[in-house]
């Protein structure tokens, strides 16, 4: 390996490290400790991720896929790297950022590139702003038609060897594709894994990049269109041209393994279009918010009302609604939630991060969580389960019941291992008499990794694991050194993931 590259490597692995914590994928499936471990001994753990590339020992022969609720029925592929992994895969793509930004059309609003603050543009934001822009063209062209689609599992159908293709043509840093011809071969070879994986907010780049023959095929033939990762519009005076727009896109789509969506695809007529751009009634609520309107605040609560008429409620419209009551410090969706989170276990995040701003003035809210934890509704729904104990873990709320089906959970090799990383946390933070030795037990016989690594955190909290037992494990067990280490120095808070909302 080249110094260059080595010093290339270091630089985008500390990018990456910063850019850790800051993505969707990272708030749905939080570390149990927020990486503390990690970052007290950065440098020693990046030395190791660095000998590990220059061994070409970085692929991934084993990887969590955790499904992620889309609504109460559906879910989506959530890929769950380890720290060491997930660190050399948003490397290399960091690393390539520059030259496929350059290369994006104007037309992509996803994952864009922000070269100044060296950062991938806020998800969020960058849908509004293309939403924003729609619009604009459309008041511009009010008589033009909108065609609209996407692609069916877009994500799990990039063909690998077709993406390092394209970015061997861009002149990409040799080290980063190297890097990401193996890993993504590997990936999708040794686990259930195909395409790119889900997660990594990183992983919008490479997606964008993979459909950059379609942008420079709508734009060829002289249209003017707008694309999110694989949500496209495009806008037209005539149905027919429009109609073979989508032919050609859907052409160029089944060349790379891909095929649009039958039941999104539509061309919407000039008339219409207003009303499929539902968005501008939010931005005008969003905006007297911000300002302190009351009449924003009426018209919230309008919103919300007929949000929640319909069955099932919109799951956009439904975060939408409890991001900007909550910024408005209203309660007024709380009754609601209380009696209906079971029904909407996919929202479980933003759900208990409205219902968290209300716990101190809502005696209700302890004891509805607390509940929710054994809800049958809810329990299906190993997410929903996760967000519960962080809920617990923050808010402090600690019975007889919430300890035992915590116990339960951490008990059960059947639940998924991200829920009991949770509830050995929460049993570390609140024992019962005899629980520190009763953790140690189950630190001694558990078999997973990740959830043995939070065992011994709880094993520290709750006063069972002293600094020579600490010692002991860290010279027995070296996945977990760097974990016993920072637990031996005795720091004086160990962080627990904060519930956030990212709509």
């Amino acid at each position: 390996m080249l110094a260059s590259d080595r010093n290339s490597i270091i630089n985008h692995l500390d990018l990456a490290w910063s850019h850790l914590g800051e993505s969707s994928g990272d708030l749905d499936l939080p570390d149990p400790i927020s990486f503390a471990d990690t970052a007290a001994n950065w440098k020693t753990y990046r030395s190791r991720v660095v000998r590990m590339i220059e061994h070409d020992d970085y692929q991934p022969d084993t990887v969590d896929v955790v499904d992620l609720p889309k609504d109460r029925l559906m879910v989506r592929p959530l890929t769950r790297l380890q720290l060491n992994h997930r660190l050399i895969y948003d490397a290399a793509v960091l690393a390539v950022a520059p030259v496929v930004g350059k290369a994006m059309s104007d037309a992509v609003w996803s994952s864009r590139w922000w070269g100044r603050k060296r950062r991938v543009l806020a998800p969020t934001w960058s849908w509004m702003q293309m939403q924003r822009a729609v619009r604009r063209f459309h008041k511009q062209k009010p008589d033009w038609h909108m065609a609209r689609t996407d692609v069916t599992s877009f994500y799990e159908h990039i063909e690998v060897d077709a993406l390092v293709d394209d970015l061997n043509t861009l002149s990409a840093p040799k080290w980063a594709v190297e890097i990401l011809n193996g890993f993504l071969h590997a990936l999708n070879t040794l686990n259930n894994v195909s395409g790119i994986p889900q997660g990594p907010d990183t992983s919008g780049i490479l997606a964008n990049l993979y459909l950059r023959q379609v942008d420079l095929e709508i734009q060829r033939l002289g249209f003017t269109h707008f694309r999110y990762s694989d949500d496209i519009i495009v806008f037209g005076s005539d149905w027919i041209q429009l109609r073979e727009v989508i032919l050609r896109i859907n052409r160029i789509l089944r060349s790379r393994n891909l095929i649009l969506s039958s039941s999104k695809t539509r061309i919407v007529d000039s008339k219409d279009v207003l009303a499929e751009l539902e968005d501008m009634e939010k931005d005008a609520i969003n905006y007297g918010i911000r300002k302190n309107s009351p009449d924003a605040l009426k018209e919230l609560k309008l919103f919300f009302d007929r949000t929640i008429s319909k069955r099932p409620p919109s799951a956009r419209d439904l975060k939408f609604s409890l991001t900007q009551l909550r910024r408005a410090d209203s309660p007024y969706a709380v009754s609601w939630l209380l009696r209906n989170f079971g029904e909407i276990p996919h929202l479980a995040r933003e759900v208990l991060a409205y219902l968290g701003r209300f716990q101190e003035t809502d005696p209700r809210i302890s004891y509805a969580v607390a509940n929710y934890l054994t809800d049958q509704h809810l329990a299906i729904y190993s997410y929903a389960q996760q967000h519960i104990l962080i809920y617990l873990i923050n808010h402090r709320i600690v019975d007889a019941s919430t300890q035992k089906a915590a116990w339960d959970i951490l008990v059960d090799r059947n639940v998924d291992g991200f829920v009991r990383e949770f509830a050995a946390r929460y049993i570390g933070l609140h024992p019962a008499s005899g629980d520190d030795s009763r953790l140690r037990l189950q630190f001694m016989n558990e078999d997973n990794l990740r959830v043995r690594r939070a065992l011994l955190v709880a094993c520290h909290e709750s006063g069972g694991a002293t600094k020579d037992y600490l010692s002991k494990i860290s010279k027995s067990h070296s996945s977990l050194r760097l974990t016993a280490d920072y637990l031996k120095s005795d720091p004086e808070t160990i962080p627990t993931p904060q519930l956030k909302d990212w709509t």
